[in-house]
């Protein structure tokens, strides 16, 4: 489930970096990537259930990170600070993905 996961992630950054550098606009974009994000996240946190976070808690905070903006795009509510609580997470799953933790 992890490489499927690993593969939903590549293909949401795919999307997301290339359709606003192309300029074409695909119908339901937003609701397609968020979809994608979500999937990749849970897809990528039940692949490392099986390895209990040992070591890897940059993915499992990649996974929540992935989840938490799709799910903000997906559901019509705004929490308090969402922006800072995604931003925060981005950066410490980044920086534990780079140190390998």
């Amino acid at each position: 489930m992890r490489n499927i996961g690993m593969i939903l992630l590549a293909i949401w950054l795919i999307l997301y970096g290339a359709v606003p550098l192309s300029g074409i606009s695909i119908p339901s974009g937003d609701l397609i990537l968020a979809f994608l994000a979500v999937a990749a996240g849970v897809l990528i946190l039940l692949g490392q259930r099986k390895f209990h976070f040992r070591g890897n808690i940059g993915m499992l905070l990649l996974a929540i990170w992935l989840i938490l903006v799709g799910l903000l795009q997906l559901v019509d509510f705004s929490l308090p600070a969402s922006g800072m609580v995604t931003a925060i997470l981005a950066i410490a799953a980044g920086i534990l993905l780079l140190i390998k933790r």
